[in-house]
């Protein structure tokens, strides 16, 4: 039997569906008190026009707000566990388990600035060939859920990693070849590999030596991730948005950057610090 731990937390449709059900209420009210208005008193023609003009305005707009709230009801919601987190499937009607060492890959969006993060969203999969599980802003506390999957899989698969990288092995991130955009989905455009080990870090289209590397530059507000030299010169550059695992691989390079781990001639040796 799975140990799950105990349940931390309940990510269910966000509190903004009570908002949209208030003001859709509050709309179709007004807009047949508007159409009844016209019935029970005596008014000019001109007025009653206005009268059922605003009225059957408020209902449209009323129905487009109902019409909005089934759009953003998520199919997925989510139950945080010490170990793990559970998935509700409402589409299938079914749930599964997944423990946090089983997070494979993680795609994380941090939103337009304009809209100061609040279009943050994530998704998830245990493996290359796996579902995406996306948590979208329409969850509720969906930042706070995805902060503690992102942290979790630091925890658990960063000693990992740096251990592969000890023993000589090469670690790989997909990536997106273009940049995130508003037409389609971003698990719609192809991938390509960024190839890590304790010396090389290399792409389809660079190759970087870790010696070379002294700093790198996370900057939120464009979301670029930047390797920089001894002299502040860019080495390689990539956007947040475009590495999937992305906050892993920042953990994983600040480390290496920082403690100069590559065993250049023998895995188990490290070189030491700066």
């Amino acid at each position: 039997m799975i140990d799950k731990g105990q349940m931390l937390s309940r990510h269910d449709f966000s509190k903004v569906n009570w908002g949209i059900l208030a003001a859709v209420t509050l709309l179709f009210t007004l807009g047949a008190a508007l159409l009844l208005m016209p019935l029970l008193s005596n008014m000019e023609d001109p007025h009653v026009l206005a009268l059922l003009q605003a009225g059957a305005a408020t209902i449209l707009l009323g129905t487009t707000l109902l019409a909005l709230r089934h759009y953003l009801r998520p199919m997925l919601t989510y139950r945080l566990y010490e170990h793990g987190v559970r998935v509700l499937d409402h589409h299938s009607h079914k749930e599964r388990f997944i423990a946090f060492e089983k997070i494979a890959d993680i795609y994380h969006s941090r939103g337009s600035r304009l809209l100061g993060g609040l279009n943050d969203s994530m998704a998830f999969r245990t493996s290359e060939a796996a579902f995406w599980y996306s948590i979208k802003s329409n969850i509720s506390h969906s930042r706070q859920l995805i902060e503690t999957l992102i942290q979790q899989q630091i925890q658990q698969r960063g000693p990992l990693a740096l251990n592969s990288l000890y023993q000589g092995e090469i670690l790989t991130f997909g990536y997106l070849i273009s940049a995130r955009g508003w037409l389609g989905s971003w698990q719609e455009k192809p991938t390509q590999t960024l190839r890590l080990s304790a010396t090389t870090l290399s792409t389809a289209q660079a190759r970087v030596q870790i010696e070379k590397i002294h700093r790198l530059e996370n900057n939120i507000p464009h979301g670029t991730l930047r390797l920089l030299d001894l002299q502040g010169n860019e080495l390689f550059s990539l956007g947040y948005d475009s590495l999937f695992s992305a906050d892993l691989f920042i953990a994983l390079m600040e480390h290496m950057i920082n403690n100069r781990i590559p065993a250049y001639n023998n895995p188990a040796m490290t070189r030491p610090a700066y």
